[in-house]
């Protein structure tokens, strides 16, 4: 088996960001995404759209790290959305209960109009 593998693509508007995930989120993949949106947040920004369309697996690692970062954010006033999640990782979310706590959007230009 092939060995999980991410890609992060950012769209930076101010101190409102878009992340484009390519690839698996799990256990292997997340601190390389965690340390990207802390580097975002570290550098002032408040509003982040995770755009999901080509994520093709999330595991619960994954998950706990977009959770930590949606409470950096809100404790900085901030927040956090999703976009264009697959019925997989839609499943995988819903499981952890983390769509409860971020505004999911169909597309990404519906996230992008709620930054």
């Amino acid at each position: 088996m092939a060995d999980a593998q991410i890609e992060i693509r950012e769209k930076l508007n101010g101190k409102k960001a878009v992340i484009e995930l390519t690839g698996e989120l799990d256990a292997k993949t997340t601190p390389t995404l965690k340390a990207k949106l802390d580097e975002l947040i570290g550098k002032g920004v408040d509003a982040l759209l995770v755009d999901c369309t080509r994520l093709t697996y999330v595991a619960s690692a994954g998950i706990g790290a977009l959770n930590a970062v949606l409470k950096t954010l809100k404790d900085k006033g901030g927040k956090m959305a999703l976009s264009s999640l697959t019925k997989e990782v839609r499943d995988t979310m819903d499981l952890m209960f983390f769509t409860k706590r971020v505004n999911v959007y169909n597309s990404l230009a519906e996230g992008e109009k709620s930054l």
